[in-house]
């Protein structure tokens, strides 16, 4: 795999990014182009990497890059909404329209965990997108913290985020959270994704995400983007993508997003779509070398070659 640094630009902020490419790219070639994106507290070196990893096998361009508000990336540091992060996608998708290496004709989007639902809504947005795959992602907002919560969690979660727009309108402080404090069921994933995944790429040492940022990971972060969760809620938006394609990708056995989040991403989503489980709970299989994964990244590979 080649890669070569970017930087594009949302809202006028500098967006921190890798190109990959295929081992048997040629200069002149234009491919079909693959932006995997990060779900929450993700990094471009983590999962995007990993997603770009398996399809540039497949012959595609892949771009991944760090949302704003997560070094190397410009933005308010430690700040950062899922409708801020729609934003960085488009700005992905309308700078891969002008690379030498990208047709436009043909760009499609993956989106992991929250970054599913971004992706759809960027989707929406960007008629360069032809397919987009969702993966362990969720539609409806309230309904997915409420369930993973439970009443009682969830509406204590309610009174501290008020109290948080209080005092971010009063005093101009962030209100910086332990990012994992208002996510529901964080305990099936948190812990792991830490120790696992990143003390895995990081060789061993899991607290520092990024030799680049010297954060301490996972950061905390402003509590305005659990206020983003809420108000996030894709229902009006998947019967509108097609004619273009919709790939809905789950672990079978997610508890962190339930399952119903996936079965109702395909029932509203029109043709053509494709609904695909994986026999796994969200991350823990989440490794090049694991057969669930090359299983997905096959599907995705296989979908994309269809409708890009």
């Amino acid at each position: 795999m080649k890669t070569r640094d970017i930087v594009f630009y949302s809202e006028g902020d500098k967006i921190v990014g890798t190109m990959y490419l295929p081992d048997d790219y040629k200069d002149g070639e234009k491919r079909p182009c693959v932006i995997p994106n990060s779900g929450w507290t993700g990094l471009n070196m983590v999962y995007p990497a990993l997603f770009a990893r398996a399809l540039v096998k497949q012959g595609f361009v892949c771009i991944g890059f760090d949302y704003r508000g997560f070094k190397p990336s410009e933005g308010t540091e430690k700040y950062t909404t899922l409708e801020r992060e729609v934003e960085d996608v488009c700005a992905a998708v309308n700078f891969a329209k002008a690379q030498p290496e990208v047709d436009a004709d043909r760009i499609g989007l993956i989106g992991w965990g929250v970054g599913g639902a971004v992706c759809v809504e960027a989707t929406a947005r960007e008629q360069a997108v032809k397919a987009v795959a969702t993966l362990n992602s969720f539609v409806d907002g309230v309904r997915w913290m409420r369930m993973g919560m439970g009443n009682d969690k969830y509406h204590k979660m309610l009174r501290a985020l008020e109290q948080d727009k209080i005092k971010r309108a009063t005093t101009g402080d962030l209100v910086l959270r332990h990012p994992y404090e208002f996510y529901p069921n964080i305990e099936e994933s948190g812990d792991f994704y830490v120790d696992s995944t990143l003390k895995k790429l990081n060789g061993g040492v899991s607290e520092k995400a990024n030799e680049n940022s010297g954060e301490e990971f996972p950061t905390p972060m402003s509590s305005v983007y659990a206020e983003s969760f809420l108000r996030f809620n894709i229902e009006a938006t998947l019967p509108k993508i097609a004619p273009r394609a919709v790939f809905v990708g789950h672990g079978k056995y997610n508890e962190l997003h339930d399952r119903i989040e996936a079965d109702e991403a395909y029932r509203l989503a029109n043709e053509p779509k494709e609904l695909y489980f994986v026999e796994g709970k969200h991350n823990e299989w989440m490794f090049d070398e694991d057969p669930k994964f090359q299983g997905l990244a096959d599907a995705l590979g296989a979908f994309f070659k269809k409708y890009l």
